[in-house]
C-alpha cells in the first residue's frame, strides 16, 4: 500500500479502529495511525495533548483577530502532541519524543504508544528532532537518563549552535532561556551520539531535510519518500491546523521569527499543494495524515 494509491481507504479504517482518531489523544490512549510511504512505514504516535489559548496567535490586524475568535469562540484549543515512528533500510527512527514529564500529566505518552506499536525503546536507532522545544526533547531523559540509550540523536546544524550558545541564552528573553538549559541537559544525556545536519539534506535513507525556519532559528521539516511517494511531517509548521491552513498569515507567540515563520510556512504548504504530498505534523489533530490543496488565499484539507 503507499500513500499515493490507498491513502483515503487506509485512513477509513484507522478511523473506524480509533473510533475517530481526529480528536486528539490523552496520555492514557494509545493511539496509533500507520501508513506505509513506498517501502518505508510510518507509524504516528501520540504523546497526549495540551489545552492551548488561542490568545497566542499573533493577530496584529483586525482580520486575524476575527479569523483566531471565529475559529476557537471558546478562547482555547486543544492540542495534539504526536511524535513519528518510521522504519527504513533496517532502521527504526523516531521523529520527536514528545513533552515527556515537562508538559504534565496530558502530555508523556510516548512510552504507552511505543509499546502499542511494538517498540522498544532499546530498539530506536535514530532520533530526529525538527527543534528542540521542550514538547519536542523532553522524552529525551524524561528521568535524567537517555531513554533511547541506542540511539543516535540528529537535529539542525543551526538548531544545535543556536540553542548551545551562551551568548544568544544571554541575549533571550525570559521565557525563552528554559529551553537553552533543557537543551544542554537533553543533548548531554547522548555523548558522542549527536549528529548535525543542514537543509535540503538526506539525514538518513528516505528522510530528507527541508527548511522551515522561524518558528525556531533551526527548525526544520522533514519530507519521507520512497517509490513516488511522499510524506511531508512538517515539525511545527502549524500549531492550529484549522485555522493557519485557511489562514497561514497568522504566526503564534512560540515563534522566534514570525515573518520568516509565515515564509516558511506559505513556501511548504504551497509546495504539498501542488506536488501532491500527504502531510502531517506534531499538532496536527489525531494521530491521522492529511492532503491539502489551494483555497483562496490560503489551503484547505482535501475531503
Amino acid at each position: 500500500m503507499s500513500v499515493s494509491r490507498n491513502f483515503l481507504r487506509m485512513w477509513a479504517a484507522v478511523l473506524l479502529l480509533t473510533g475517530g482518531a481526529s480528536a486528539s489523544a490523552s496520555a492514557g490512549e494509545e493511539l496509533l495511525g500507520r501508513i506505509t510511504v513506498g517501502d518505508i512505514g510510518v507509524t504516528i504516535l501520540s504523546d497526549g495533548y495540551r489545552d492551548m489559548d488561542a490568545k497566542l496567535f499573533l493577530t496584529p490586524n483586525p482580520g486575524q483577530a476575527e479569523a483566531v475568535a471565529a475559529i476557537y469562540p471558546q478562547g482555547t484549543t486543544r492540542n495534539s502532541l504526536n511524535t513519528f515512528l518510521i522504519q527504513t533500510a533496517g532502521r527504526t527512527v523516531l521523529v520527536d519524543t514528545g513533552g515527556g514529564v515537562l508538559l504534565g500529566p496530558n502530555a508523556g505518552g510516548l512510552p504507552k504508544a511505543l509499546a502499542a506499536a511494538g517498540v522498544a525503546p532499546e530498539d530506536i536507532t535514530d532520533v530526529i528532532i525538527t527543534h528542540v522545544h521542550r514538547d519536542h526533547i523532553g522524552g529525551l531523559g524524561p528521568n535524567g537518563k537517555a531513554a533511547f540509550p541506542n540511539a543516535t540523536l540528529h537535529l539542525s546544524t543551526a538548531e544545535r549552535d543556536f540553542w548551545l550558545n551562551p551568548e544568544k541564552q544571554a541575549q533571550a528573553p525570559e521565557r525563552a532561556r528554559s529551553t537553552f538549559a533543557t537543551t544542554r541537559e537533553m543533548l548531554a544525556l547522548y555523548p558522542g551520539k549527536v549528529r548535525t545536519f543542514d537543509a535540503d539534506q538526506e539525514v538518513l535513507p528516505g528522510i530528507r531535510s527541508l527548511a522551515a525556519f522561524g518558528h525556531t532559528p533551526g527548525h526544520m521539516a522533514l519530507l519521507v519518500h520512497s517509490q513516488g511517494a511522499n510524506l511531508l511531517i512538517w515539525g511545527d509548521l502549524l500549531h492550529g491546523m484549522d485555522l493557519q491552513l485557511a489562514r497561514p498569515d497568522i504566526a503564534i507567540s512560540f515563534d522566534s521569527d514570525p515573518v520568516q515563520a509565515i515564509a516558511s510556512r506559505k513556501a511548504l504548504l504551497s509546495r504539498a499543494a501542488s506536488e501532491g504530498w500527504a502531510v502531517t505534523g506534531v499538532h496536527v489533530p489525531g494521530p491521522q495524515a492529511y492532503r491539502i490543496q489551494a483555497k483562496g488565499d490560503g489551503y484547505a484539507v482535501v475531503r
